[in-house]
């Protein structure tokens, strides 16, 4: 009986070290939209929020692996709980207080609502409590086991996955715009009726079927909100079926924004073929052109409020 008990406990705690793993893969395979689900809380700066999005997915994925390999088992069994707890209380307020239908804690590719965030959290702590007397394996180079583990951990989300000003520092863009095509566009009847031509505008270039365009689309309206910036001067230009296009504002949450359906060789030619692209414009003029990684909060924040 005690041999079944013993292999039935490792079992459970495979499986609850693996529930770890998975969780922080899946939030790594859509790290963006993970660190714009963070940013949406408006605790901490964009900068800040990619910073924390990568050290929960370190951290489940060390907990997760020494959990199974019983390296520190004691102490990663405490945080573990703790991690667990913590993140059930937030649930509990996203649950209460917002309208989240995905929580991100499995990632996009396994939606989850709060309140089935919160059941699965509580299920896994007391399913915890039913290994919480294992002690740790002892093994030749554990030490070195422990050591490669931690910066496995580490490196995956820090280092494969750089975040924005990283990414942008070792990498020369050439998201520019067509001068002659974007100028020939601010003169025509769609830019002419949406007054863009003075003062200080942000021009979003977008697909309807681009999955980056949407996560651009989600993180620029993030920085508007968490920063209370004037939604009058943001404009987006999408190409597509008109029902693509509605689907698209609603899928994003930009309806709030002023925006036209353009057309998609126009828009091509503009952007040399770059979606998603945002332009900066002062009194019709381009003085900075962005993707999805360059789009930096400062800079939005700095250049919509110093016409105010």
């Amino acid at each position: 009986m005690s041999k079944f008990v013993t292999i039935l406990k490792t079992l459970l705690r495979i499986v609850i070290g693996l529930i770890f793993i998975v969780s922080a893969v899946l939030k790594l395979l859509s790290l963006d939209s993970f660190e714009i689900y963070i940013y949406s809380f408006n605790i901490f700066g964009f900068v800040l929020s990619g910073l924390v999005a990568r050290c929960v997915i370190a951290a489940e994925l060390l907990l997760g692996a020494f959990f199974i390999a019983k390296i520190l088992y004691k102490p990663t069994w405490w945080l573990m709980m703790a991690m667990l707890l913590g993140f059930t209380l937030l649930m509990v307020y996203v649950a209460i207080f917002r309208d989240d239908t995905n929580c991100h804690c499995m990632g996009e590719i396994v939606p989850l609502k709060p309140v089935w965030t919160i059941v699965k959290n509580v299920v896994l702590m007391l399913l915890m409590l039913l290994v919480r007397k294992e002690e740790d394996y002892q093994f030749r180079g554990k030490k070195a086991v422990g050591i490669i583990l931690a910066a496995v951990s580490v490196l995956v989300p820090f280092a494969l996955f750089p975040m924005d000003g990283v990414y942008n520092a070792f990498s020369k863009s050439e998201n520019q715009v067509n001068a002659e095509k974007f100028d020939k566009f601010m003169q025509d009847s769609i830019a002419q009726s949406l007054e863009i031509s003075k003062g200080d505008y942000i021009l979003g270039y977008l697909a309807s079927g681009c999955e980056f365009c949407k996560l651009s689309a989600k993180k620029i309206d993030q920085i508007f909100m968490n920063n209370q910036l004037d939604t009058t001067r943001l404009v987006f230009f999408i190409w597509g079926p008109e029902e693509a296009v509605n689907n698209f504002r609603e899928e994003t949450k930009i309806e709030k924004y002023k925006y036209s359906i353009i057309n998609p060789v126009k828009a091509l030619n503009i952007v040399y073929g770059n979606f998603p692209t945002y332009v900066y414009i002062r009194d019709g003029k381009v003085l900075k052109v962005a993707n999805l990684r360059e789009m930096e909060e400062s800079f939005t924040v700095e250049f919509m409020e110093e016409k105010k």
